[in-house]
């Protein structure tokens, strides 16, 4: 929810139109509410629609963002990372809005441009013998109430009460406000040297109030009538918040924000969930280990029958036992089993010895799961000297400043009139580099570093390293972004400054400004015009001289500003990053590793006790019953014999038969159901793979997708190792169009205003190409920084990921990063565009803002009046353009080109009917995704860019990643094998316990049948 200025009265075309006095508009004082009232309030809706526009951007980025957990976080660990991650998100979001918007201000300063409501510099026009009559321009300065003055010339926020005065058409040249005719004073609102400034400094007092509101519109030649905002309504900003304050949250009032843990969970999607849980042995094993072990500790009689046969029976019962007992020892020593092991208040030193040894199965849950980096990270910049020297100091720029009386007597190129602004501008870059880089330390270490677990110190330091580089990285380019942008825009336009020398030329119908040339070379063509300025220091600058130089022994002398500024005026930085206070906060409860070991000795011991019972007595029947065999074959008996066993089986006369039968039953019954229950019993497996190739792995892959789990040994791998991007850019970006050559071509001889009409797209038409061959410069820079960047940026994950999946994360990051690439450039582009249209930057052209014509130069004052394209007013809208040839023109070339259609360039007789230069190719059409109504807004909507080429090579990810190991688990539902020895442990206590059943059940059985009845006793006496 915006605040509720963005959806008022005062940010409508209805406002803005009935304040706004066209032609009249600089007939006001320069202080006067109604000079600048149309441009404040257009400068307040451009506010307002830029942070919509960021805010839903950065929305839409932040949704974009992938949150990463490898498991599924339970609902409270989950609402506190969230919560965490969209409080940073609220504070990073108009961070880069306020520092370009900031950084603009100054720049526009700093280069004295020069707005065409006179509000920042006084103009008028001085008679120049042998050369003509030279626009003259002289800083404004407003008064407070110290009897002190504050300078457009070198501050940015100078300001006094925003006033109506009863004073129109003044001829003089008027340096301060006429308190003496004041009609009015607006609460809360102020006058400062442009209308951004204004409005930024000003409050919205007035109106929130309806009668201050009416007394205003009161004095405005309307009938129009308009409702004051509600003082009631709820907001977080006070009624007297300046307009600064309010855009330093991006106008917004509150952020609604809903977090659903079940869309959470259905989108994570776990396809198991695994669960330990430390506790003694259950009843079921203590008492299946006790019948194991009572068939071994319980000896077995012998009868007379067996005792005839011991001899031989012992000799081959001793030798099958033997060989079964080591069969099944080397089988359960040998056989590997996945064991899990807890250490509670785990040390540092431990938890880095076990992720030594077990990093893949290590898992150290943290007590508190997410910290910001001031925890565990310092990082300090070292500014370049000159930021700390003399030469940027107030006391420098006061000195170099000089006054203007002995100024007066220098040329304006003189180094002694334009130095001071040049240390001015040197000043606030240091400046804003310093607040740029604090306020992103700031933001960077409050940022959160979500660790649900403790991570290994080498991917912690390899991580947050990555982190600190990417911050880095971003900082200063969005710093130099910024400037670069703004030099193409401010030069393509061709902006007015008060350092440039004007001389005022007409055709008999308007008036133009030519601009003083340095050595034949011209700025309309070419931004690096240089002049020397060493014959000009005739005089010294004085007698007082107490400043320092710069140290050599730190800094090269002949190095340039720029190659500073490239570095945000740093010379180095150190950062210092603590993995031992990232424990500490982490401070794990415990860790819990998992491994895949042999049984240990107890265990194989008992196991081999409770086999030994059933298998020794198995032996012997099994011995006894061959034995016999034998000697029944031998006497010609065996089928008579095995006959009448068959016969017997079925035969219970004896009480000691019965007890035989029910013994075999209820064995046999035993033995079936823990046979049916043992053998197919789920159980998970898990198999270990040491270091596979790709092709073990892909083959792993098929077979075990969900399971399957690759430790890499790299667990940060470079982009640049396995992916390729190629972009391809708009076909303009490597055409002639966009070269020095063709840009002089269109400029010709010069004198575009006695050749053109200024609605003539090629009055402005060098101006149009040169932001055309800078938006291609400036976005093949910004692109390839940005790839560069990624490729050069690591890749970090601790698992191998399957081809697909890879290409996934790949493709989601580069979505996210041409996203937030184009947004951050377009959003710059657009800034940049409402400032300097909103404070009516006048430019050389006079395509939107012209001095109005005079036959005679009798008055001293020079007015202004805006240009109209059709029924658009460039006082009401910079962005009025028209057709013109194929091509557009309008208030500023900037707003010409863009809105230039492409067919012009593929029509040889639109672009050139001279044949010069040849028209694009139109076959190449047909491979583009623009086309012929395409505008050149729309392709640098795209940074000019066609496609990209993208080629990832998974072989090359899989050799980086280096796999260690391959794990995957499987549940096998029957192990015959396990089932089988647990049968043979259990036999000898089974035999034993099923015979005392028998033997019970027989009794009660014979003690039922025997009991008398007494009532057929009693007939019977």
């Amino acid at each position: 929810r915006f605040h509720q200025i963005c959806s008022s009265d005062f940010i409508s075309d209805r406002w803005i139109k009935t304040i706004n006095f066209g032609l009249n508009t600089t007939y006001f004082s320069a202080y006067d509410f109604r000079t600048e009232g149309s441009a404040i309030f257009q400068s307040l809706e451009s506010f307002c629609r830029l942070s919509k526009d960021y805010a839903i951007q950065s929305i839409d980025s932040f949704n974009k963002d992938l949150f990463i957990s490898q498991e599924v976080l339970k609902e409270s660990v989950f609402q506190s990372q969230i919560n965490f991650i969209t409080h940073e998100f609220q504070l990073s979001s108009p961070i880069e809005f306020t520092t370009e918007l900031e950084l603009i201000r100054k720049l526009i300063v700093g280069n004295r441009f020069l707005s065409a409501l006179h509000t920042d510099y006084v103009s008028g026009y001085t008679d120049v013998q042998d050369v003509g009559i030279q626009l003259q321009t002289i800083n404004r300065v407003f008064p407070d109430a110290r009897r002190s003055t504050c300078s457009c010339r070198t501050e940015i926020d100078c300001n006094v009460e925003s006033m109506i005065f009863d004073e129109f058409g003044q001829t003089d040249l008027a340096y301060y406000p006429p308190d003496n005719k004041t009609l009015m004073k607006i609460p809360g609102m102020l006058h400062s040297c442009l209308p951004v400034n204004t409005i930024l400094l000003s409050t919205l007092e007035c109106f929130y109030n309806q009668t201050c509101l009416n007394d205003l519109v009161s004095l405005l030649p309307t009938t129009e009538t308009f409702t004051a905002m509600s003082e009631f309504e709820q907001s977080r900003y006070k009624l007297n918040s300046t307009i600064q304050t309010i855009i330093d949250n991006l106008m917004i009032e509150e952020w609604v924000i809903n977090i659903s843990y079940k869309k959470y969970y259905d989108q994570c999607a776990p396809i198991s969930c695994t669960y330990f849980e430390d506790k003694k042995y259950d009843w079921k094993f203590v008492l299946t280990q006790l019948i194991g072990l009572l068939g071994s500790l319980i000896m077995n009689g012998s009868n007379q029958h067996q005792i005839n046969y011991q001899r031989i029976a012992t000799r081959l019962y001793l030798f099958v036992l033997l060989i079964s007992l080591i069969i099944v020892s080397f089988y359960l020593l040998l056989n590997k089993d996945l064991q899990q092991k807890t250490i509670h208040q785990p040390s540092e030193f431990q938890f880095k010895e076990l992720e030594k040894i077990y990093s893949s199965n290590l898992y150290c849950p943290c007590s508190t799961d997410s910290m910001s980096y001031s925890t565990f990270i310092t990082i300090e910049p070292y500014f370049h000297q000159v930021c700390l020297s003399d030469i940027t100091s107030d006391a420098w720029i006061n000195y170099v400043k000089g006054d203007n009386i002995r100024n007066a007597y220098y040329s304006r190129l003189d180094y002694r009139n334009s130095g001071v602004y040049q240390f001015q501008l040197l000043s606030m870059l240091c400046q804003h580099a310093q607040q740029t880089v604090n306020i992103s330390i700031k933001t960077f270490l409050q940022t959160q570093f979500l660790s649900s677990q403790v991570i290994s110190q080498n991917r912690f330091e390899t991580k947050v390293n990555s982190t600190i580089n990417d911050w880095k990285s971003e900082t200063i380019d969005q710093f130099l972004q910024t400037i670069k942008m703004f030099q193409a825009v401010s030069h393509g336009n061709q902006l007015m400054s008060q350092q440039f020398i004007y001389y005022m030329d007409s055709n008999g119908i308007k008036l133009n400004l030519k601009v003083q040339e340095y050595l034949n070379c011209s700025c309309t063509r070419s931004s690096s015009c240089l002049f020397p300025i060493d014959r000009y220091f005739y005089f010294p600058l004085g007698s007082s001289f107490n400043f320092s130089p710069l140290n050599e022994n730190l800094s090269p002398p002949n190095e340039t500003i720029e190659s500073i500024i490239n570095r945000l005026m740093i010379d180095s930085w150190t950062s210092n990053i603590s993995f031992s206070s990232y424990y500490d906060i982490c401070s794990p409860s415990s860790c819990t590793y998992q491994y895949i070991s042999r049984n240990d000795l107890f265990f194989v011991i008992t196991t081999i006790l409770g086999i030994f019972g059933g298998l020794s007595l198995g032996l012997k029947l099994l011995t006894l019953i061959i034995l016999r065999f034998i000697e029944k074959t031998i006497n010609n008996n065996s089928f008579n014999g095995f006959i009448t066993m068959i016969k017997n089986l079925f035969v219970c006369n004896t009480e000691k038969r019965l007890i035989n039968r029910f013994h075999f039953i209820f064995l046999l019954l035993i033995l079936c159901v823990i046979f049916i229950f043992s053998a197919f019993k789920p159980k998970s497996v898990t198999i270990q793979i040491i270091k596979p190739s790709l092709s073990n792995y892909k083959d792993l892959l098929k077979d075990h997708y969900y399971s399957l789990q690759c430790s890499c040994s790299q667990i940060s791998i470079p982009y640049e190792t396995f992916l390729n991007i190629e972009p391809h850019f708009h076909d303009l970006c490597s055409s002639q169009f966009i070269s020095d050559e063709w840009i002089y071509y269109l400029y010709g001889e010069g004198n575009l205003f006695h050749r053109f009409s200024f609605d003539d797209y090629r009055y402005s038409a060098p101006g149009q190409f040169l932001l055309l061959s800078s938006f291609c410069k400036l976005s093949q820079g910004k692109v390839n920084h940005t790839l560069s960047r990624l490729l050069a940026s690591y890749f970090i994950n601790s698992q191998l990921l399957s081809e697909n999946h890879l290409i996934e994360q790949i493709e989601i990051i580069l979505n996210r990063l041409q996203s937030t690439t184009f947004n951050s450039f377009l959003n710059l582009l657009n800034l940049i565009r409402e400032i300097i249209g909103s404070n009516m930057i006048m430019n050389v052209w006079s395509t939107n803002w012209e001095y109005s014509f005079q036959t005679e130069f009798i008055l001293p004052v020079a007015r202004t009046e805006p240009v109209n394209y059709g029924e658009c007013n460039c006082g009401l809208s910079f962005k009025c353009t028209q057709s013109s040839g194929g091509m557009m023109s309008g208030c500023y070339p900037l707003e010409s080109i863009l809105q230039t259609k492409l067919y012009c360039f593929y029509d040889q007789n639109c672009i050139d009917s001279s044949g010069n230069f040849t028209s694009l190719n139109m076959s190449t059409l047909e491979k583009s995704q623009f086309n012929l109504n395409s505008t050149i807004e729309s392709i640098l909507n795209n940074l000019m860019i066609e496609e990209y080429k993208t080629n990832l090579s998974y072989e090359n990810y899989f050799n980086q990643c280096q796999p260690l190991s391959c794990s995957y688990s499987y549940i096998k539902t029957h192990d015959i094998t396990q089932t089988i020895i647990s049968l043979i442990s259990l036999y000898g206590g089974l035999v034993i316990i099923t015979r005392c059943l028998a033997i019970i059940f027989v009794k009660i059985y014979q003690h039922k049948k025997n009991r008398i009845n007494p009532e057929v006793l009693q007939q019977n006496i």
